[in-house]
């Protein structure tokens, strides 16, 4: 058999993961947790742990959700940031009083909004730890290195 030349990243976001990984690489290498290589054996290193990565439709698919859950958690998360700091500046701007325009539905409502959002991002979190959590526990997890003879 002959061994096929590792496939050329296509598109925007494999170049960018192999670029990525490659700076990892060096970081790691720099900061002493990797023995030195030189930049050639890095971007190599790096074209095979992406191509490792997501073998197969149901890693694909269980790499592609964890992907997804850490986007819309960050999102969630400013989003819950922005509310608190809408809320702190009414209660600084203002003296907490039904005369002088502050509701109190409003202000439970937009409380009752902050907490559901805390709620989902648990949810969220919770899915995301345990997709984490059943990866690391294989054998050969995307959390590993192989081990290179």
């Amino acid at each position: 058999m002959v061994e096929q030349p590792s496939p050329k990243p296509r598109t925007k976001e494999d170049r960018e993961l192999l670029e990525l990984l490659t700076t990892l690489y060096g970081i790691q290498e720099d900061i002493g947790s990797k023995p030195k290589t030189s930049l050639e054996d890095r971007r190599n290193r790096a074209e095979n742990t992406a191509a490792m990565m997501g073998k197969g439709r149901k890693a694909k698919k269980a790499g592609t959700r964890f992907v997804e859950l850490k986007g819309l958690i960050v999102d969630r998360l400013k989003k819950i940031h922005s509310l608190i700091e809408e809320e702190a500046e009414r209660n600084r701007s203002a003296n907490f009083s039904v005369v002088q325009g502050n509701n109190p539905k409003e202000t439970i409502m937009r409380q009752a909004t902050i907490r559901e959002e805390i709620r989902q991002a648990e949810d969220e979190w919770t899915e995301l730890d345990g997709l984490y959590k059943n990866e690391a526990r294989k054998r050969k997890s995307k959390f590993t290195q192989p081990i290179q003879l």
